[in-house]
């Protein structure tokens, strides 16, 4: 039988008072013998847990600064770049870090920027030179438009931005004077690199180092377009070459006219870029010439300045190379960039520069030829000059679709239009027009071989939201003498909505002879061919490089150097290949895109 429970009950006892208290000093003294290893313990532990956080705070905001711009212009809009964060201006912080207390090192106590060009800086900030320094807390930085960071609870980051310069290796290099990242022409970074010194520290006193890292990080174009409108005309260009001074080299002489570029960008910043002139006229020798004629690149938005609007001429040859009437341009030229949305011109306010209806020389606006005494094939028949504009006029005027007319007086030929960005895409108008030109007079200047005339030609590109246009449109009148009056080329106008290819020149008689003897080729921009229209994506494009072109043959004899005819061995003249005329009525493009 087992012993009874009452037995047992008598024989366990339990631990005495004696034994209670040995156990409890033994405790007592291995407790006490542990406890700096405990302690120590916790410490490398918490030590640990704050740098491996502080690195990871760290190489964030290194990551936070390589992703912002280097630098946009304020006049770009509501866009931040690196300085609009970390190198704002030149105001001194409010007051001195604290930086040590003892052994400990002391966290900035609230948020703060501050420009640092003395002594007061701490151990983890840049030895010497000039500084810019911005503390984050979790809280942000509302009058410095830092947002709130919950990641930073428990720990403060302070930014150490410096302009190095292109030494090696960099050296600090001082802001410029009155630098400010709100005031356009004083935002310039002083540099194209800096150094940023990032440090995390915890937020409370410690004797462990802050976590500090560097880098450097230099300027990149940014070349990617949020929003841009471009308008490109030229009403009238023509060029030839006068005798060189070589049998294959000539003297090339060119002459625009009604020529308008305008460009409203917004990248990095907003710019507008303006050229235009009622005519521009020069030669291979140096000369140079033109009316009513201007550039300009903004910001600053400042109106342009123009050339005189009176006529003249291109060299001592006058009229028989290159001469011209007095220009015009319509009022309003001045620029935006402000807000972000630049542009020049708009649908309210055309821009147009013309060539004026003359009241002297003839009346003749602009005229070209093949300079003095030249000496043009006698089977030709041709007389100087070789181009002429006189018949028709209409005024300035550009309707808010991009249309225009050849009604009215005072003009002869013009270009024009507008290039704006708006808050929901951009615009663009390109315009030309011209009075009748009159190519190739035959004996004293009457009846001309060919009469062209651009009553109209537009181009018009839009982004509106997720609207896009793409239009193209031209009126184009063409004659030629058939050696007793004028006949209509084809239909005799011509549109961008046909698509009929103009006539062989060998296939139009004058009298008896074929118009091809004086003209090699010729061209009408049509649908299949010379219209170009893109709307796609947030862009649009319109292409019209030439409206009419038209290429004669040689016109003139070869002549030595003392300008007598060059004969061949049958000693007959020889042809003069280069000595050709090349006429282009009516470029116009544009561009619209929008990829804010």
């Amino acid at each position: 039988m087992s012993p009874s429970a009452d037995r047992l009950r008598t024989t366990d006892e339990g631990f005495s008072l004696v034994e209670v208290v040995v156990a409890l000093g033994i405790v007592m003294t291995l407790m006490v013998a542990i406890l700096p290893q405990l302690i120590s313990g916790i410490r490398a532990n918490d030590v640990a847990r704050v740098g491996s956080q502080g690195r990871a705070l760290a190489a964030s905001e290194l990551e936070r600064l390589r992703n912002l711009p280097f630098q946009v212009q304020p006049n770009a809009g509501q866009y931040v770049d690196l300085f609009d964060r970390y190198f704002q201006d030149l105001t001194a912080p409010a007051q001195a870090p604290a930086c040590r207390d003892g052994e400990r090192w002391v966290p900035p106590p609230v948020e703060s920027t501050g420009y640092v060009s003395g002594s007061a800086r701490c151990g983890y900030e840049p030895a010497s030179g000039p500084f810019y320094r911005v503390v984050r807390r979790v809280g942000g930085y509302a009058a410095k438009g830092i947002a709130p960071d919950p990641d930073l609870a428990g720990f403060v980051v302070v930014v150490d931005t410096q302009f190095l310069d292109a030494a090696t290796p960099p050296q600090p290099k001082s802001p410029v004077t009155g630098y400010d990242t709100k005031t356009v022409g004083k935002d310039q970074p002083a540099s194209g690199q800096v150094g940023l010194t990032v440090t995390v520290m915890a937020d409370r006193p410690s004797t462990s180092r802050p976590v500090t890292t560097y880098t450097q990080v230099s300027l990149s174009y940014q070349t990617t377009t949020r929003v841009r409108a471009t308008s490109d005309s030229v009403a009238m260009e023509a060029s030839t070459m006068l005798p060189g001074p070589s049998d294959t080299e000539g003297n090339a002489v060119a002459v625009s006219s009604g020529l308008v570029h305008l460009d409203a960008s917004l990248v990095a910043g907003s710019r507008v870029e303006v050229s235009a002139a009622g005519v521009t006229s020069s030669a291979a020798t140096g000369e140079n010439g033109g009316a009513t004629r201007t550039a300009l690149t903004a910001p600053p938005d400042n109106a342009p300045t123009w050339s005189s609007n009176a006529g003249g001429q291109l060299t001592t040859a006058g009229c028989d190379l290159v001469c011209w009437g007095g220009g015009d341009h319509t009022a309003t030229w001045t620029p935006t960039t402000t807000g972000g949305l630049p542009g020049i011109g708009s649908p309210t306010t055309p821009l147009e520069v013309a060539l004026k209806t003359p009241s002297t020389g003839e009346g003749y606006a602009l005229r070209m030829g093949a300079g003095t005494g030249a000496l043009f094939r006698t089977s030709l028949g041709l007389s100087n000059p070789l181009v002429r504009l006189r018949s028709a006029d209409f005024s300035f005027g550009i309707g808010s679709g991009c249309t225009v007319t050849d009604s009215g007086n005072g003009l002869r030929i013009a270009g024009g239009g507008w290039a704006r960005t708006t808050a929901t895409g951009a615009q663009a108008c390109s315009t030309a027009r011209t009075a009748e030109i009159a190519v190739l007079p035959r004996g004293t200047g009457d009846n001309p071989l060919v009469k062209v005339k651009l009553a109209g030609a537009a181009a018009r590109c839009e982004v509106d939201g997720t609207a896009l246009t793409a239009t193209a449109a031209f009126d184009l009148r063409l004659q030629y003498w058939n050696g007793s009056g004028y006949s209509p080329v084809g239909a005799g106008t011509f549109t961008a909505s046909g698509d009929t290819a103009l006539p062989d020149p060998s296939t139009l008689m004058v009298g008896g002879t074929p118009l091809s003897t004086w003209i090699e080729s010729w061209s009408v921009a049509r649908v299949s061919s010379g219209i170009t229209k893109v709307a796609a994506g947030r862009t649009t494009r319109v292409s019209v490089p030439a409206v009419f072109n038209l290429v004669t043959v040689p016109l003139r004899h070869r002549v030595a150097s003392d300008g007598t005819p060059v004969l061949d061995g049958s000693g007959n003249r020889v042809v003069d290949p280069l000595s050709t005329l090349s006429l282009t009525v009516g470029s116009v493009g544009c561009t619209a895109e929008d990829r804010r």
